[in-house]
């Protein structure tokens, strides 16, 4: 076991953990007092629980100072139907593998979902409680789907890697992580961005685009995608005409900063890598400032937000946008799972009562957050049958699709140890298990080898803890109501793109963006 840092040892020291000798202590012990992580969250028993760590929350309440208790970390605000729905596809998953004869027979999985807040000092407390069995069950999980961002999940795996937790993340795709020599214990269903990157150069190459300009966030997100698209044009004539750079820190400051960049600048084919919150304040002060005429080059972090789409402010700059998304698949069933929810069913979920506030902006009865006390109690009529909305959109899936492989690959690798017998076909290997004496260590080395095949065709493997590069390329365009949508126009698979050229809709109606230096 590597060495823990002296922080790693005062996070793990208090808790439950998975000892060395495959036993475990008994007790069950809380955590700093807190009781943040006991509700919302989504569990279901199991002989194997599986641990899920997702943005169900996106905005910590501000802590009450006191000097006569202790501090703790608040809770969170602003429940987001779509993280909702990423948490409902890995219960979907579950309860799908639970019915599947031939994938984990005799064994029923269970999880533990907990909100992280789309910050790490929750993220990092909820990991903790997830492995240290600080739950409703006492029950420790020998694994965690998630996080939702790399910065979180380089602390995440740098923390759990000398326990041998695994971490399988949906969207943490930063290049760093696939060091295995500093996160051996992560995986991903998603691409690193060395990829995304390549295409976003083989993109410039393709459309003869030899000046443009590039403004990224300020974190190893953003930092190396532009390293890597350096990298990548060098020698091919694409030179980058200004690099600007953006802070949830200081926001304010850096797109305006940012802005004036632009419209100084002669380069009229922008890069732009940053999370869709971000752009879309960087999007409305170019508007303000009269900047248009620029094609915009989005990466997957907000080249399908619907947030963004909808927003018909933005449509004068952003329609022609073309971006890099995750790619999309179908996951059959899954709209009828998440339409039969219902808070009657599960009377007691606070998740359940605020995505209902959220989505109906009525009270559940039985309602008692402080949002609700603001709205008129519901009529018992409303139901996700019919309704429309982002929670229940399922047309394209694809951070969904993520945690759905995320979920089958651990199913596969629990399968292996469960299943194994040993090299003599008779004597259990130290790499076997019993659902009794499971061990994350095993299930990692299993995760390393897990190789099987999609309902749709898919092979799925980890390469090095890597995941295959797919990605979509989208265009954005018109909609009859004025809001703008993204049609697919081409795919990246590997090194090979593809893409329809008559079907791409340019910034301004041009036949092409010029990407050459303007004097």
């Amino acid at each position: 076991m590597s060495p823990l840092s002296f922080l790693q040892w005062l996070l793990v020291l208090p808790l439950q953990t998975w000892a060395t000798d495959g036993s475990s202590s008994t007790q069950c012990r809380q955590l700093g007092g807190s009781n943040i992580l006991e509700d919302p969250s989504l569990s279901q028993d199991g002989d194997v629980i599986l641990g899920g760590l997702f943005p169900l929350y996106i905005q910590p309440v501000p802590p009450e100072t006191t000097l006569t208790e202790p501090p703790k970390l608040p809770q969170c605000q602003r429940l987001q139907a779509r993280s909702m729905r990423w948490a409902q596809g890995m219960v979907f998953a579950v309860e799908e593998i639970n019915q599947n004869p031939y994938l984990l027979p005799g064994v029923k999985l269970g999880y533990r979902i907990v909100d992280s807040c789309a910050q790490h000092p929750w993220s990092l407390w909820g990991a903790l409680a997830l492995v240290s069995g600080r739950n409703h069950t006492c029950s420790k999980v020998p694994v965690i789907i998630g996080d939702a961002t790399s910065r979180q999940c380089i602390i995440l795996s740098r923390t759990l890697g000398p326990l041998g937790i695994p971490l399988v993340s949906y969207r943490a795709s930063c290049a760093c992580l696939s060091n295995r020599r500093e996160f051996p214990n992560f995986f991903r269903t998603i691409p690193s961005d060395y990829y995304q990157a390549r295409t976003m150069a083989q993109l410039a190459k393709r459309f003869g685009w030899t000046w443009v300009g590039a403004i990224a966030e300020d974190n190893e997100y953003g930092l190396s995608l532009i390293q890597t698209f350096s990298e990548e044009v060098l020698g091919a004539g694409v030179c980058l005409a200004f690099i600007a750079t953006l802070s949830r820190k200081r926001l304010e400051q850096d797109v305006a900063q940012a802005a004036a960049v632009v419209e100084r600048s002669s380069a009229r084919v922008i890069l732009l890598f940053a999370w869709y919150t971000d752009v879309e304040t960087l999007l409305l002060e170019l508007i303000r400032r009269n900047v248009t005429g620029r094609q915009f080059l989005a990466s997957e972090a907000w080249s399908t937000s619907d947030r963004l789409l909808r927003n018909t402010a933005l449509s004068s700059i952003a329609r022609g946008v073309l971006g890099v998304a995750i790619r999309s698949a179908p996951i059959p069933g899954l709209e009828e799972h998440l339409r039969s929810l219902h808070p009657s069913h599960e009377p007691g979920s606070t998740l359940m009562r605020e995505l209902w506030e959220l989505l109906f902006g009525c009270k559940p009865v039985g309602g008692n957050s402080s949002a609700a006390q603001l709205l008129p109690s519901c009529v018992g009529t409303q139901t996700l049958q019919s309704a429309q909305n982002i929670f229940t959109d399922t047309s394209q899936l694809r951070t969904t699709y993520n945690i759905y492989l995320a979920v089958y690959a651990v199913a596969h690798a629990l399968h292996s140890q469960l299943s194994c017998t040993g090299n003599n076909g008779t004597d259990r290997s130290s790499q076997c298990a019993t659902t009794e004496d499971l061990q994350p260590k095993q299930l990692l080395a299993h995760l390393n080898q897990v190789h099987f095949t999609t309902q749709h065709g898919e092979e799925v493997q980890f390469a090095g803890g890597d995941f295959r590069a797919v990605y979509d390329i989208v265009s954005w365009q018109d909609n009859p109501d004025g809001s703008l949508k993204y049609v697919n126009i081409g795919k990246m698979e590997g090194s090979k793109l593809h893409i329809k050229d008559s079907a791409i809709v340019w910034v301004g109606g041009a036949k092409m963006v010029r990407g050459d230096r303007q004097i």
